[in-house]
């Protein structure tokens, strides 16, 4: 049924100016991840979001099991991606969808829409009102709760629609390799191209970082110490 993954971040996304760079780091590790798993995928950033989408058939327990490995990830949600094909064909896709993730239809819900391609001729609040009376006439013991859902239903509109209610957990945390030397070198790239609008020579900083790492070994070894350890 599903047929990609949307990828929630949560500590990458402060990191203002060089968000970038996490996220980049954050999707090769997925790659990375998605090695061992048999199947075909596409790991892609688009408009502040980390898709996943899967090319051919895959295990799905075993995609979870290894996405819910790679640090920096908070959150995973299976997504349904159709073509635009129209709201009433959209409509039926998600009624669709609810029976066979909720086959009970008889939770609360909420519909969140997300328009972030501006030429779809409905608004958000639009495509929130409209889904939800479709719901609802499909499914009459369903009640619409705002504040506290039982399901919170994701639609984003995009080139694709993606629909998706469940968030399964990640581990959080940061990307591995963005932290310490890496991540302070990330950061130095960053500020250097916005104050020269140049490139950091990023090999000659590692080479000179490396002849002075050198020459403070060799300092201790001769017991010789900067002057700031002496007045502590």
């Amino acid at each position: 049924m599903f047929t990609s993954f949307l990828i929630k971040y949560a500590e990458i996304g402060i990191k203002g100016k060089n968000r970038y760079l996490f996220e980049d780091a954050l999707v090769r590790q997925i790659k990375y991840a998605l090695k061992k798993c048999e199947g075909e995928f596409l790991v892609h950033k688009t408009q502040g979001r980390i898709f996943v989408d899967a090319e051919s058939e895959f295990d799905y327990d075993e995609v979870v099991a290894h996405l819910q490995r790679v640090f920096g990830i908070s959150g995973i949600c299976p997504v349904v991606h159709v073509q635009d094909e129209g709201f009433e064909k959209l409509c039926e896709t998600v009624i669709d969808y609810i029976a066979k993730v909720y086959p009970d239809c008889n939770q609360t819900f909420k519909v969140a829409a997300r328009r972030a391609r501006k030429n779809y001729p409905k608004d958000s609040m639009t495509i929130n009102m409209d889904m939800g009376e479709a719901i609802l006439k499909a499914y009459p013991n369903m009640k619409v709760d705002v504040h506290h859902p039982d399901i919170m239903l994701n639609i984003e509109i995009r080139e694709e629609i993606y629909i998706y209610s469940v968030i399964l957990p990640g581990p959080g945390g940061m990307p591995v390799g963005t932290g310490g030397k890496g991540m302070l070198l990330w950061q130095g790239v960053a500020a250097f191209k916005l104050y020269t609008g140049k490139d950091m020579p990023v090999e000659e900083v590692k080479e000179r970082g490396r002849l002075y790492d050198r020459q403070e070994r060799r300092q201790d070894r001769c017991g010789i110490f900067p002057c700031t350890a002496l007045h502590q």
